[in-house]
């Protein structure tokens, strides 16, 4: 499939080079990075676009409905897909879709300590969920050919309807990104010593407070009411583990460890066997 991926950050990035697709990016010095890395950065979305069978859309979610109008414009005949990671506004935007036009959502549940283009590598999609979401403008073969796509970059293609994938996100995704902000908050102070002597479990659980706060505003404003609640279930485990402490209440202590660690075989099976 010839194929374009507009957005050239590190999960466009990272499948223009899986793809060998040629990309776009609105900032010249990504373009001019994307070459450096040998992705086929074209000076012009009508370049990048032309003759493409398969359009990927890695840009944010507020980029998202626009691109999609140009796109099905500059590339009538070809099947368009995204990566943002809230979909249900998404989904809304390719119902105004001219009706030839094919459209699929997605979002591949990829990332590295390594941000933007930079960090750029194909292998980040290896064994990882990669979310398909049907829409007014997909169809049986669409959604298919895909689904070929997805696993051609390795990872496993797992398909949702919009609603169910954003409250999904909202314990998943947009949460994590919360508490690794309030832990890096809280892990400095009182000059705590974080800032020199912090190992890979601070830095591992704090790497999502790096993203842009306009990203991560996004995220959270997606569906405020349910992220509020998943915030108030985090606040109350960790209420419960200090009400503990204070008492020395060791059998708490060990079910407060115990309830996490079940939750997390649970959440990552494969990590907990190996």
């Amino acid at each position: 499939m010839r194929a374009a991926v507009v957005g050239l950050g590190l999960i466009g990035g990272s499948a223009a080079l899986g793809l060998r697709a040629r990309g776009w990016d609105r900032d010249g010095r990504a373009r001019e990075l994307a070459r450096s890395k040998g992705i086929d950065a074209r000076e012009s979305l009508e370049e990048a676009l032309r003759d493409a069978e398969v359009v990927l859309l890695a840009v944010p979610t507020s980029e998202v409905p626009a691109l999609l109008q140009r796109s099905a414009s500059l590339a009538p005949g070809a099947l368009l897909s995204d990566c943002a990671s809230i979909k249900v506004p998404i989904a809304r935007a390719a119902a105004s879709l001219p009706e030839p036009v094919r459209f699929v959502g997605g979002h591949p549940m990829a990332g590295s300590g390594s941000l933007g283009l930079a960090g750029a590598d194909p292998a980040i999609f290896q064994g990882r969920p990669w979310v398909l979401v049907p829409t007014a403008r997909s169809d049986e073969a669409s959604i298919t050919r895909m689904t070929a796509l997805v696993e051609s970059l390795g990872a496993a293609p797992v398909v949702f309807e919009a609603a169910g994938h954003d409250a999904a996100m909202t314990r998943v995704s947009h949460l994590p990104h919360v508490v690794a902000a309030a832990l890096a908050a809280a892990a400095v102070h009182a000059d705590s010593g974080a800032t020199r002597l912090a190992g890979p479990g601070l830095l591992d659980t704090t790497r999502l407070a790096e993203m842009a706060p306009s990203l991560l505003r996004e995220l959270a404003l997606a569906d405020p009411p349910a992220l509020a609640q998943a915030i108030d279930d985090v606040a109350s485990e960790l209420k419960a583990a200090a009400e503990a402490l204070r008492r020395g209440d060791e059998a708490a202590l060990d079910a407060f460890f115990r309830r996490g660690g079940e939750a997390r075989k649970r959440i990552a099976p494969r990590a907990s066997e190996s």
